[in-house]
């Protein structure tokens, strides 16, 4: 590498990446102008100033620097075909191209040097990388150490990117133009999958650059994985973001939540979670939130599981889940990474809309009186110890399909598991009825006598993802003997909720936000 140009707005670590260089390849020259040579110069890092290169100066207020054929020469003409042109015209190549744009919303501030910059070193990046991200100066050091130069593999994956960059920010500038909101996705690592959703449907996965979501999760083993399977996977992944802090597991079957527990080890959430509706788990995804050991193992054994998902899988159970559990795909995901935006077609567009934060509201307001429609609505107070078991049910909403109701209890102090779910009903009410109380009660009749059941219900805690619209709803769920309950409020029959609650001797909390997940 013999000469590259610098030509940055946000100059975060090039420094750091000049001298990299330099000490790799001491000849180095590297041309500058504008802050990015003010920048190097204070860094007392030695450069050429473009102006010398192309001997005319910068005008028009800094509107024309790179733009000369000493510059755009020296990045496009093509090695072994123009070099006794470039000869004859003085012109000597540039190998390295490091650039970044200014900012688009102002068209006095559009970049034309740059975005050219970045299409002409694209266009020959066979023989020119170019850099726009400071996120690739370290990785491209390690390979010029490791190799002295950079593959046309890494060449090309630059350029890949860098042109996604000069599109989005030409899409960034038509917006600012007009006026009118547009949307540019640029997705990557396309890769066609077995099937869609249907053998007879054709499918697709693409990535969202720089996430580390499931779509671009680390697979460690097992079959390749289904349109299905990365549905399941993600709505696991999401499931468990919200109690990964603590050993916990979540269980989902066709996009629906059948088991979420914690636990004081991850077997035990595992097995709580299991236990919840192992009918439905057969054939489900897992999500655990603590590395997957040896001790989970005997847990899998037995039982047939599509996906799991772990921040981590110890070798120990990666061998035996490749002998074991051949077809078994493991998952290596990060649960810190969170969306910003989510998408979803309709027909002739896309619904766009940020992403639904764990909970808006602080648990422990929940435990306070009735403020600005948050807190405690009826006369009986809940316990504000069972603040944890609140958050676990809030959590456990989101992870079903509205209208969702949940019922939730602490199995032991700080140990909490999903009992009984209904969700993707028209009401919620066949939600409760139908789905989630009878759930719960098989599960109880495993544990205590039949006389005991309507006990166990009034101490379970049900969670609600929109208000109660009547008050009959709330008599029809006291009736069957639940005592405790979660609820957004807002609904214009609140009063007359809240005084069938009171009358019922029930316990209700308004957390002022709704949980709708369709």
């Amino acid at each position: 590498m013999k000469r590259a140009l610098f030509s940055v707005t946000d100059k975060t670590n090039i420094d750091v990446f000049a001298k990299g260089l330099l000490a790799l390849f001491p000849t180095l020259e590297i041309i500058a102008s504008g802050g990015t040579a003010d920048h190097l110069q204070k860094a007392k890092i030695p450069f050429t100033p473009l102006s010398q290169v192309t001997e005319f100066p910068e005008c028009f207020g800094g509107r024309v620097k790179t733009l000369h054929p000493k510059i755009f020469g020296a990045i496009l003409y093509r090695r072994g075909i123009d070099d006794e042109e470039a000869a004859k015209l003085n012109i000597q190549p540039i190998d390295l191209v490091v650039c970044n744009l200014y900012r688009e919303d102002k068209i006095d501030s559009i970049d034309i040097g740059g975005s050219s910059l970045i299409r002409a070193a694209c266009k020959n990046c066979a023989s020119v990388a170019i850099v726009v991200g400071k996120e690739d100066y370290a990785p491209l050091l390690d390979e010029l150490r490791q190799k002295k130069e950079l593959s046309l593999e890494t060449k090309k994956a630059l350029a890949i990117k860098a042109i996604r960059v000069s599109a989005a920010y030409e899409g960034k500038i038509a917006a600012g133009l007009d006026g009118e909101e547009r949307l540019s996705l640029f997705l990557e690592r396309g890769k066609k999958l077995s099937y869609g959703e249907n053998p007879d449907q054709q499918g697709w996965l693409y990535s969202f650059p720089e996430q580390k979501g499931v779509a671009s999760s680390k697979i460690l083993g097992g079959k390749a994985l289904s349109y299905n399977n990365y549905e399941d996977a993600s709505a696991a992944f999401s499931a468990l973001q919200k109690i990964s802090h603590f050993p916990s597991a979540a269980i989902i079957k066709h996009g629906g939540l059948c088991g979420y527990a914690t636990g004081k080890t991850l077997v035990e959430a595992f097995q709580r979670a299991w236990d919840g509706d192992s009918k439905s788990a057969f054939g489900s995804v897992v999500a655990l939130s603590r590395e997957a050991g040896e001790e989970l193992c005997q847990e899998f054994s037995s039982r047939y599981i599509e996906v799991i998902l772990a921040p981590s899988f110890h070798p120990q159970f990666v061998a035996w889940a490749a002998k074991a559990k051949p077809s078994l795909r493991l998952l290596e995901v990060d649960y810190k990474e969170a969306s910003q935006k989510l998408y979803r077609s309709i027909s002739g567009g896309l619904l766009a809309q940020t992403a639904k934060k764990p909970t808006v509201t602080a648990i422990e307001k929940l435990f306070f009186p009735l403020s600005e429609k948050v807190g405690v609505a009826t006369k009986k107070k809940p316990d504000p110890k069972q603040s944890g078991l609140y958050s676990f049910a809030i959590a456990a909403l989101q992870a079903v399909k509205s209208n969702a109701i949940v019922l939730v209890r602490e199995y032991a102090p700080n140990l909490y598991q999903l009992i009984g779910v209904g969700g993707g009903q028209p009401n919620r009410i066949d939600s409760l009825q139908r789905l989630a109380l009878p759930k719960a009660i098989e599960n109880l009749r495993r544990e205590i006598p039949e006389e005991k059941i309507k006990g166990a219900i009034g101490e379970l805690v049900l969670a609600s993802d929109g208000f109660f619209p009547f008050a009959d709803s709330v008599k029809a769920a006291s009736d069957l003997g639940i005592q405790t309950f979660i609820q957004p409020g807002g609904s214009v029959r609140d009063a007359e909720v809240i005084e069938e609650a009171d009358k019922q001797g029930l316990s209700m909390v308004f957390t002022g936000e709704r949980y709708f997940n369709h």
